[in-house]
């Protein structure tokens, strides 16, 4: 293979997606002491840092948000250009998702692996 731009910049977080939400939050911020890195107003997602690591541990409610339910973890990728990415991704024969998920910071859209895994990229909306 040779040497290519990457399309997704880097991994920002992995995400449980919850009906429970308030279950987990409390699971991972209480009973497994991870310290909060943000919740968004609406109460709808958090992320949680996990020691020195630039990547965190989300909970993202499913039934605010709209968002397919997934067993286990989602990993979150950011990419620069959310349509482009969606538009590339799609001439290349990759599953999308339908739903673009707006957050108080970021834009968020689901896509597939060709096992099925379904990953997520967002684009900031306005960088931190």
């Amino acid at each position: 293979m040779g040497h290519r731009t990457p399309v997704a910049t880097r991994l920002e977080w992995v995400e449980a997606r919850a009906r429970n939400y308030e279950r987990l939050k409390e699971f991972y911020g209480k009973t497994l002491g991870l310290p909060l890195n943000f919740e968004e107003e609406r109460k709808d997602f958090i992320q949680f840092k996990v020691g020195p690591s630039k990547t965190y541990l989300a909970i993202l409610d499913t039934k605010k948000t709209g968002m397919t339910r997934a067993d286990g973890f989602v990993p979150t990728f950011e990419v620069s250009d959310l349509k482009k990415f969606i538009r590339g991704m799609k001439r290349k024969g990759v599953k999308v998702g339908e739903h673009i998920a707006e957050g108080d910071h970021v834009r968020l859209v689901d896509f597939y692996d060709p096992n099925g895994n379904l990953l997520q990229a967002f684009q900031w909306k306005r960088k931190p």
